[in-house]
């Protein structure tokens, strides 16, 4: 993996998964954002790094993260690449987990506090 974005508004979440994810890809650059619609202007760049990997919070304001995996997957593909999308929440509601699952943009949801391991799999199977 050589870049990801992690779109959380809580500062420590953004904290906690970046050293997370220092610690499993050391070189692996990483984007940060307290609101999905800035994430979004930002993977509209025409001149941006290939992007590998998203990380979303789903609740947050002005864009929650299934309304961004919403517009993620309405992007072109050549906008899109190759990225993966994935849901990053504390939420234990079944019914996020469903809709994560069924979401055509997203990859997979991940359980807040995220573990090395996980991402250490998510980078093998880029």
């Amino acid at each position: 993996m050589r870049q990801a974005v992690i779109i959380d508004d809580m500062d420590a979440d953004r904290f906690f998964l970046r050293r997370q994810i220092r610690k499993a890809l050391p070189d692996c650059e990483i984007k940060e954002f307290a609101y999905a619609t800035d994430a979004m202007i930002y993977l509209k760049t025409p001149a941006r790094d290939t992007i590998d990997v998203i990380f979303v919070d789903i609740n947050m304001p002005r864009m929650d993260g299934f309304a961004f995996a919403d517009a993620f997957h309405s992007l072109y593909a050549e906008i899109k690449g190759s990225t993966r999308l994935f849901i990053v929440s504390s939420s234990i509601n079944p019914d996020d987990e469903e809709v994560a699952a069924n979401h055509p943009a997203i990859s997979g949801f991940i359980l807040k506090p995220t573990s090395a391991e996980v991402l250490n799999d998510i980078a093998a199977r880029a």
